[in-house]
């Protein structure tokens, strides 16, 4: 534990244990809630419908959407310096997770990589080379450290993926089953299947309609002023796309 200690102080440890510090830091402050976890990588949340049957004005917005590291054209150098690091970012399989996850990881495995090459350069070496040894052990540590990056952060992926909650503009266009006994300017609600547990819409029409319960609708139009979603008959409409297609066959003719 000692020699451990030793090390982790000492030349070239002691450059990743300051490091580590300050990812340990960062960390107890994401635990107490003083930052917020998140980059420009992964930073999402879930914007979802809420409780099953709730009505559509529930329904989130979506949620933010994961910006990741894209490659530049190559044209100059810096163009493709970026372009090469983002290709082994994608190689790698690191962008499916914050910055700050895989900079952490970095640094944990560079520090333990250190730590590792150090005691065995102690162990083997003369101490004449240890210098000259530990800078290249510096250099390498986070080399050696970008695989088990990679390999760690894969099950991680699946914690920090993007979700988006379905927004009003997504039900335009969707048939909907009318559930109650009509449906007027100020008064009606529809369900829709959704591929889960359904949604209770709040729908409304703006002119006399024959509405009945169990009526199939098109949502055409969200009403931000009633809360609720503009619907047409679907039969009105597939009659008046038929009619309409009937005159245009005769004007052919």
């Amino acid at each position: 534990m000692n020699e451990v200690v030793r090390l982790a102080l000492s030349f070239p440890g002691v450059v990743y244990t300051v490091l580590l510090g300050v990812v340990l830091v960062y960390w107890l402050f994401v635990v107490l809630g003083a930052i917020h976890l998140g980059d420009g990588s992964a930073d999402g949340h879930f914007d979802g419908l809420g409780d099953q049957g709730a009505d559509v004005g529930d329904v989130g917005l979506g949620g933010e959407a994961a910006d990741g590291a894209d490659g530049a054209d190559g044209g100059d150098g810096g163009d493709g310096d970026g372009s090469a690091v983002a290709a082994l970012i994608h190689a790698l399989h690191l962008r499916s997770v914050p910055a700050t996850v895989v900079f952490s990881l970095i640094i944990t495995f560079s520090w333990l990589g250190c730590v590792v090459a150090m005691q065995l350069v102690s162990r083997s070496a003369a101490p004449a080379a240890h210098g000259l040894l530990g800078w290249l052990v510096l250099v390498g540590s986070p080399i050696l450290a970008l695989p088990l990056t990679s390999w760690s952060a894969r099950p991680l992926a699946k914690v920090f993926v993007q979700r988006r909650g379905t927004s009003h503009a997504d039900l335009i266009g969707k048939t909907c089953v009318v559930r109650t006994g009509t449906v007027t300017s100020s008064f009606g609600e529809a369900s829709l299947e959704d591929g889960g547990a359904g949604l209770v819409l709040r729908v409304r029409v703006d002119r006399q309609l024959p509405v009945k319960r169990g009526d199939q609708m098109l949502i055409v139009e969200w009403d931000p002023e009633r809360e609720s979603f503009l619907v047409e008959p679907l039969d009105t409409l597939n009659d008046l796309h038929g009619s309409a297609h009937t005159r245009q066959l005769g004007n052919r003719g």
